[in-house]
């Protein structure tokens, strides 16, 4: 019997050590925001933000790194990460599951998991976009005419993959899905998968021709791509996959929080596919938009029904 309770008290301090601990915003005297945890623990100072709106307090913190003031990242240790890139738009957001941030005048990656991918060694780099992004050094923005979409000027350019290394562009297509550029030289395709993974597009590709009559896309040539761009965490168990629309020397990749019905999720167990849409929820003191998510063959089936 003792060696029974003993046992239990050793499962019940694993499992409390195993789980990942839940952090909350909190906002105090309305302008000052910061982070608790499940026990009320700060886990960062409440400090001055244009975030430390009432709507955040209590809200949960479902992210591996996430946002305090206008534009700071952190760990859920609450240790400072980065500071986004700057663009004429306002600070960067994750595509593809990764974030240019700035460091000493230069440009660098870190993916949605808070792992640095490429130190801040660019003077520019473009966002991730169908697995590569565009780099130089050397360049800069020439305000002298236009100050609001200056042009990238001078420098040396190249390309780099979402794994952190430098492309050399090869002068022949080597895989079917090998980005030809504006010169006829061809990026080397960026993703890998496993069996389990290549299940899942598979799917999709079963399924291409009803995605694109239901949506309708903006290219002629009407070749479509579909490709995980996020693998599950604790905090989102699912496979997020992306559209890719290619066209002349560049490509559309859908936006998840613009382009309703071209984005999917897959459950971590690949038992149920989902598109998903962005729906504003009126609540009683303000609005807000949330992710919807409908089975996929529930919405080819509905939505084809209804062009007829």
């Amino acid at each position: 019997m003792k060696k029974i309770i003993i046992f239990l008290l050793i499962l019940i301090n694993f499992t409390s050590f195993s789980q990942t601990e839940k952090l909350y915003y909190f906002v105090e005297k309305d302008s000052l925001f910061g982070v608790k945890n499940q026990n009320g623990k700060i886990i960062i100072p409440p400090q001055s933000s244009v975030n430390a709106d009432s709507s955040f307090n209590g809200q949960e913190i479902k992210d591996m790194v996430f946002c305090m003031r206008f534009a700071e990242y952190y760990d859920r240790k609450g240790n400072f990460l980065f500071d986004p890139y700057s663009t004429g738009e306002g600070p960067d957001y994750f595509q593809e599951g990764f974030i240019r941030y700035s460091e000493n005048k230069k440009v660098g990656l870190y993916n949605y998991l808070g792992e640095k991918i490429i130190p801040a060694k660019y003077d520019w780099m473009s966002p991730i976009d169908f697995g590569f992004a565009h780099f130089c050094n050397g360049c800069y923005f020439d305000r002298s005419k236009d100050d609001e979409h200056p042009p990238l000027v001078g420098g040396t350019y190249g390309f780099v993959g979402k794994n952190g290394i430098e492309i050399q562009p090869t002068n022949k297509r080597n895989h079917p899905k090998d980005f030809e550029t504006e010169n006829h030289q061809f990026i080397p395709y960026q993703f890998e998968y496993s069996e389990k993974e290549k299940e899942i597009l598979d799917f999709f590709e079963k399924r291409k021709e009803q995605i694109t009559q239901i949506n309708g896309f903006d290219c002629d040539n009407k070749i479509i791509y579909f490709e995980i761009t996020e693998k599950p965490t604790e905090f989102e168990p699912f496979y997020k996959v992306t559209t890719f629309e290619l066209c002349d020397f560049y490509i559309n990749r859908s936006d998840e929080d613009f382009d309703d019905f071209k984005n999917f999720k897959v459950s971590a167990d690949v038992k149920n596919f989902y598109v998903t849409y962005i729906d504003l929820v009126k609540r009683k003191k303000e609005s807000e938009y949330v992710e919807r998510k409908i089975l996929v063959d529930k919405w080819i089936t509905k939505s084809l029904k209804s062009k007829k």
